[in-house]
């Protein structure tokens, strides 16, 4: 979710399956539908392949911006799956979650809420936004960590959407109203439950449950895209009432809540003294 404009600083490693191989076509078709503007190989202002993209294609390698689809599809259909094992009696809702690819978010995206990079979940339409500039330059930034980075970004997102059902973003709305002047705090603990309930999901993944290389690797990136990092040009005493997310500390730590203890229960950040 965005509460205003702000970066996601996650990527991951681990190469591409034959599993994500063969879900390219079908999140290509994705691009295609929602954001025709963007081709294969993304171009520059004339229109016209950069030489980078050209060079990629006469090296065997697939263009980015498909790398960047697989590993999306694949984490897209594992945690939907996942969760719909997890909470049976509202699979229904689960996947109702819609998918769209987008060279940038606007804010005809969320109802004129928020604007930026992506991915992000707009809890009105019930749609992730990926924002594929920004997740591709993510994933080259983040080298081998791109895949395990994208990967818990799409569970942290999903993470939304199963506390939008549940309720947490009406919870949240009413505590604000209550409280506007703890709007930092209570947003911080508002995406540290989403990175908790993106542990969950690993927890219980058929997929990636028994990764513990890929875990490593989740965490890896987590413990470096705290609020200290994202905005490090701000002093520490700023950033404690600006920044949403949490620091790398607090976002590793309930990362693992989720991945060790596989409870939805366990992931009540709003019930902690201390987020």
């Amino acid at each position: 979710m965005r509460l205003g404009t702000h970066a996601r600083k996650v990527a991951s490693a681990a190469s591409l399956s034959s599993a994500a191989i063969l879900m390219t076509a079908w999140a290509a078709a994705l691009l295609a539908a929602d954001d025709a503007s963007q081709p294969g190989a993304p171009p520059d202002e004339t229109g016209r392949s950069t030489l980078s993209d050209r060079s990629t294609r006469e090296s065997g390698m697939p263009p980015p911006v498909f790398r960047l689809q697989a590993v999306v599809a694949r984490a897209w259909s594992d945690s939907i799956n996942t969760w719909k094992r997890l909470i049976q009696s509202q699979s229904v809702e689960i996947g109702a979650v819609n998918l769209r690819f987008v060279s940038r978010l606007n804010p005809g995206n969320c109802y004129g809420l928020y604007a930026g990079e992506g991915p992000a979940y707009c809890s009105g339409n019930q749609t992730v936004f990926v924002g594929t500039q920004e997740a591709n330059r993510l994933m080259a930034r983040f080298g081998v960590y791109g895949e395990a980075g994208i990967t818990f970004l799409i569970g942290h997102e999903i993470g939304h959407h199963i506390q939008n059902i549940n309720g947490r973003f009406l919870y949240l709305s009413q505590r604000l109203a209550r409280a506007p002047h703890d709007r930092a705090d209570l947003i911080r603990r508002f995406e540290l439950q989403a990175d908790c309930l993106a542990g969950v999901w690993v927890h219980a993944s058929e997929a990636w449950a028994n990764s513990v290389r890929f875990r490593s690797q989740m965490l890896g990136v987590l413990q470096n895209v705290g609020d200290e990092v994202l905005l490090k040009d701000k002093p520490m005493s700023e950033i404690a009432k600006v920044g949403v997310h949490g620091t790398s500390e607090q976002r590793t730590r309930w990362f693992k809540v989720g991945v060790e203890r596989g409870d939805l229960d366990a992931c009540n950040t709003f019930a902690a003294a201390q987020p």
